[in-house]
Parts: C-alpha cells; structure tokens; sequence
C-alpha cells in the first residue's frame, strides 16, 4: 500500500502535534505544535475539510500569538 501526499501530511501532521506534548520547554512546543497545526491545516485545504480548516487557522493564530509573546518576554 503505497502512501498519497495527503496521507503522508495527515500522519506528518500526528507526529508534530503528538510531540508536541511531550515537550517541556514551552517555546518549542508552541513551535512544533504550530509546525503540526500548519500541516494540518494544509490537510484540511487539501481535503476540502471546512472544519479542519477553521481549526487549524485559529490553532495557528494562537501559536504564533503565544510565539511572539513568549520571545518577546526573553528580550
């Protein structure tokens, strides 16, 4: 069974956001689970997924939201 491309950011997208939680350090999980949300948000636009696109567009918000709130914090 050979994988399409959108399978293969569909399980992409998985393993970003799984990782994404067993990440301490809050920036980077902010970032790896906004690297997830892209991925699937690129999913949703592919598939034609209204809902997975909602959501992934708001997921990327707040995570580039809380992003640039917690680097700005570090200068």
């Amino acid at each position: 069974m050979e994988l399409e491309t959108i399978d293969l950011i569909g399980w992409l997208a998985t393993t970003f956001v799984i990782v994404s939680f067993l990440i301490n350090n809050m920036l980077w999980l902010r970032f790896v689970n906004f690297i997830g949300a892209i991925l699937w948000l690129c999913y949703g636009i592919i598939d034609l997924s209204y809902s997975i696109i909602f959501l992934n567009v708001v997921i990327v918000s707040i995570q580039l939201f809380k992003i640039f709130s917690l680097m700005k914090r570090k200068n």
